[in-house]
């Protein structure tokens, strides 16, 4: 099983014109170069194509958007993660109910994307698993929660449930990453109350998240037709995805619990 976001080349995004192929679908064409030389998937792909031919076994491509998940360990892209932690210092910081701006842009606050909850993207997988004969031979399909969102739906709803209220972006709020670097004592306190890993802060990939919530401030919702005609129907709240990933990371001792 193959699974990728980046074959869209979402990270040049004005380079290879998404906004022309909105909604991706897997029928988009491959990036030009130079910058189709910069997605390792393709080779991938090409080599589990080769590999494949004439053999008993097959395999597919399934493509998320952003996955919004657990894990157990460090992971530099968990975005749920980065959030969660960002949320928990704002409100050690400035108490319960302040407002949270949006640490993006307006433009990125007003986007639309698919965001991948962890077990959407699992159930696809399995579903493609099991129905090798609508999903193999390299069969290749977008998954996705369902609804198309922005995060001027999404981020509101996050800050709700740390007792926060969500706000649009401002253009003199600190930035994300700048309140993450002077505010580092305010996680050490949060994890000493809570027994959490004090060093979960320095452990986090901030630099994904912040490209994840300000980097990426340009439509990029999938098309999910094609996993639907293979009968994947599975779908979920892109909001109550990041509470059930909160949910573990609290089980975990990862994150402090809502009060």
């Amino acid at each position: 099983m193959l699974r990728n976001m980046h074959r869209y080349g979402l990270e040049f995004p004005q380079e290879v014109g998404i906004a022309d192929h909105i909604p991706l679908k897997e029928s988009c064409p491959r990036i030009p170069e130079p910058y189709a030389s910069k997605i390792f998937y393709y080779t991938q792909y090409d080599l589990l194509k080769q590999l494949s031919e004439g053999k008993s076994w097959t395999f597919s491509e399934v493509r998320p958007d952003g996955v919004v998940g657990f894990a157990p360990g460090t992971n530099a892209m968990n975005m749920a993660q980065g959030i969660a932690i960002y949320l928990a210092m704002y409100k050690e910081v400035h108490g319960a109910g302040a407002t949270v701006p949006f640490p993006g842009h307006e433009h990125g606050y007003n986007s639309t994307h698919t965001d991948t909850f962890q077990d959407i993207l699992s159930q696809m997988e399995i579903h493609a698993a099991l129905n090798t004969d609508k999903c193999g031979n390299g069969g290749v399909f977008n998954v996705a929660d369902g609804k198309v969102v922005t995060w001027a739906q999404v981020w509101p709803r996050l800050c709700e449930r740390f007792g926060l209220v969500g706000g649009s972006p401002q253009s003199d709020a600190t930035s994300m990453l700048q309140f993450v670097k002077n505010s580092r004592n305010a996680w050490v306190t949060l994890a000493k109350r809570h027994g959490l890993n004090e060093n979960l802060v320095d452990e986090q990939g901030w630099g994904h998240t912040n490209f994840m919530l300000v980097d990426f401030d340009f439509d990029r919702q999938y098309d999910l037709s094609r996993s639907r005609e293979v009968g994947f129907t599975e779908s979920i709240d892109t909001a109550e995805g990041y509470f059930r990933a909160w949910e573990r990371m609290q089980t975990a001792k990862m994150i402090p619990p809502f009060e």
